[in-house]
């Protein structure tokens, strides 16, 4: 079922209307009034006068009479809940204000009214993008045609068969051809301050919705649902099984929306030529969400909050005033929940999922200007099932561009993976490009191996961690009702990462890395390697744990500050300053190391070379530096075979002149004395 999907072991609770909702189901009811700034007391006693003028269409609803509309009408709710089988038709507005406090009216068939022609403005425009298909976009903002009081539930569906495709819904006026929006803009815009609830078998097609109450999409219902252009609704909108924010055509924005509770896949849209921007926290309180990125062609999906869990939003009892979480190591934990309300969110509560779908454009987290990371987790490697421990995330990459944009450090726990949970957990590999965007400050750490083929580009200004340098913990948090937490250490990971290479069991020929910042590689257990480096950009090496670095073109310094950097191609440093303070070799059959910039070696390193024949760079090792080298630390020579008294090797050769001096000279397999002139460094078998 097309990227959304149940998840394993929810306990679906089907309760009706608002008694799902844990506070206040009616919204801010008598807030502020965000459309026109009026203070409440205005507000108010304008939807009195509106109310007064408007024609009292309260017994035609309960008789379930069909309505053509001709001007304003409103409908005075009784309490408890009003199903309506009718249908609304003609050109008005419509007012829903409960007679006695609260009050719920449930449709059940698509009513057709519009708002009167001299009242519609918005006009639908259609953009052909070659290669990506359209996009329509909307001019102007037609006023409500219906409004929600607050302490009204307008529910659209009942989630039976009995329901025969429910809405409010125009998809052409008198200013825009039904051919040319083909049902994909709802032009009947709604002001909500009292909750909106959807419960269709049928796809229900929303408006711009305003005002400052709530979306609540009811337990199991599966008709799927999907808002397009700009909402500024002040509340949350919380879902339970699948909602498409826009679509492949149409974008859409909740500039001013408190929050999003996730409780199903949350399918967000790009189309061609757009950049959609989601503000707000997203919050999942259960085990089997996901959210799943389309970003169509050229176009952009900014996330500029936080992917996290909830403690204060238990599954399927959804908290429209506060649906945050208390503590945050929930999100870089497996929570389990023992007893009271959170008890239904299931062993593994804190599970997020992230699905890159197919599509050309670059889904962001972050806006550059906060370092609150998207996806806060726990240790979470690509594979399916990890071997030291559960995981709590997963990011299936199948195509597209990941951009992280912040202005501050920032650390990925997760393996980017092609299947590594979700609806995708055959093990995969990822395919597309993850980038570190130029931001000053934006400095990010891969915790994690990671499986994607494709580019990492590291923008200026920007850096780019392998490794964390230190452990990291996985725990097991329970939260009991009546004991409160309790931490459990059920596994320690290195915190070590790689990339795919060329030279990757699994990687692609095309997979580069472009660096035109800083590349930091931190490891401190796992060796990898690193190919087809360019950019600008510098390289440090200051893990313990082996790198091997071939086949690179970059520009910047090298410096090495830990482990031993092996060379596996005479290009492999690059061709900048290359500073070795830690421990520099030549791979196994590679004795040729050119060096574009200058070279110095200091007190603490050390450089080692193998000698098996008399050819520099063929089968010795030898070092060709286009700069000044300054020599310092140890020389470490491992001679293979036999060779005759007198004969003279050289090893480094540097263009812009050589000084310094090796502190110490160990040679294995032949006894040499060291020389050097001007240029070149030399040893001659005794």
């Amino acid at each position: 079922m097309k990227s959304s999907h149940r998840g394993a072991g929810r306990r679906e609770i089907l309760l009706a209307g608002c008694a799902i909702l844990t506070t206040a189901c009616g919204g801010g009811g008598g807030g502020h009034d965000e459309a026109s700034g009026a203070a409440p007391a205005a507000t108010e006693a304008a939807g009195l006068a509106a109310t007064a003028a408007a024609r009292d269409i309260t017994a035609d609803i309960l008789a379930n009479r069909d309505i053509t509309l001709a001007g304003a009408a409103v409908i005075k709710l009784p309490a408890g809940t009003t199903t309506y089988t009718g249908v609304i038709s003609g050109q008005g507005t419509l007012r829903l204000t409960p007679a006695a406090g609260t009050g719920t009216l449930v449709i059940t068939r698509t009513s057709t009214f519009t708002l009167p022609v001299a009242q519609q403005v918005q006009v639908v425009k259609k953009t052909v993008y070659p290669g990506a298909g359209y996009a329509l976009t909307v001019a102007g903002i037609n006023p409500p045609v219906l409004t929600i009081d607050p302490g009204v539930t307008f529910q659209i569906g009942t989630n039976t068969a009995a329901d025969n495709s429910p809405n409010i819904i125009a998809t052409s006026d008198s200013r825009n051809e039904a051919g040319l929006i083909n049902g994909e803009i709802n032009l009947n815009n709604i002001r909500n301050d009292g909750t909106i609830a959807l419960s269709s078998a049928q796809f229900v097609l929303l408006g711009q919705i305003s005002g400052s109450g709530s979306i609540v999409q009811l337990p199991g219902v599966w008709g799927g649902n999907s808002p397009r252009g700009v909402s500024d609704f002040t509340g949350v909108l919380s879902l339970t099984t699948g909602h498409d924010f826009g679509s492949n055509h149409v974008a859409a924005s909740f500039p001013n929306a408190k929050a999003i509770l996730n409780e199903g896949s949350w399918l967000v849209w790009s189309p061609p030529g757009s950049v959609v921007t989601v503000p707000q926290n997203i919050y999942e309180a259960a085990y089997g969400n996901d959210i799943n990125f389309h970003a169509i062609g050229p176009s952009t999906i900014v996330m500029a909050g936080v992917y996290s869990h909830t403690d204060n939003s238990p599954h399927n009892q959804p908290n429209l005033v506060n649906p945050g979480l208390s503590d945050p190591s929930l999100n870089h934990a497996k929570v389990i929940y023992r007893g009271g309300a959170n008890d239904v969110n299931g062993n593994d509560g804190s599970y997020r999922g992230i699905n890159i779908e197919r599509g050309a454009g670059t889904v962001q987290w972050g806006d550059g200007t906060h370092a609150n990371f998207f996806l806060p987790s726990a240790p979470s490697p690509a594979d399916p099932n990890p071997p030291l421990g559960k995981k709590n995330a997963y990011i299936n990459l199948r195509s597209g561009n990941l951009a992280f944009n912040y202005n501050g450090p920032v650390t990925l726990h997760v393996g980017i993976t092609g299947g590594g949970g979700g609806p995708h957990r055959e093990g995969s590999v990822g395919t597309g490009n993850v980038t570190i965007m130029a931001t000053p400050g934006n400095d990010v750490t891969f915790a994690q191996p990671q499986n994607y083929n494709g580019t990492t580009t590291i923008g200026a200004n920007a850096i780019l961690r392998l490794g964390t340098g230190t452990p990291v913990p996985l725990n097991y948090i329970t939260v009991n009702a009546t004991r409160g937490k309790s931490t459990v250490l059920q596994a320690t990971y290195s915190g070590d990462a790689s990339l795919l290479t060329a030279e990757s069991p699994n990687g692609a020929a095309s997979n580069a890395i472009v660096n035109d910042g800083q590349l930091i590689v931190q490891n401190t257990a796992t060796a990898i390697t690193l190919s087809n480096i360019s950019g600008s950009g510098s390289l440090a090496h200051t893990g313990a744990a082996a790198l091997t670095l071939q086949n690179n073109s970059y520009k910047g310094a090298t410096r090495l500050e830990g482990g031993t950097t092996w060379a596996g191609s005479a290009n492999a440093l690059g061709t900048g300053d290359v500073v070795n303070n830690a421990a520099l070799a030549l791979a196994s059959g590679q004795h040729e190391l050119a060096l574009g910039g200058s070279f110095r070696q200091g007190a603490n390193g050390q450089l080692t070379l193998s000698v098996a024949g008399t050819s520099p760079g063929v089968n010795h090792g030898h070092l060709s530096v286009a700069g000044p080298a300054v020599l310092g630390g140890t020389l470490v020579l491992n001679f293979s075979g036999s060779y005759a008294r007198g004969q003279k090797f050289v090893l480094i050769q540097a263009a812009g002149g050589l000084s310094g001096a090796f502190s110490s000279i160990t040679s294995n397999g032949a006894t040499v004395a060291a020389g050097q002139d001007a240029t070149s460094f030399f040893v001659t078998v005794q």
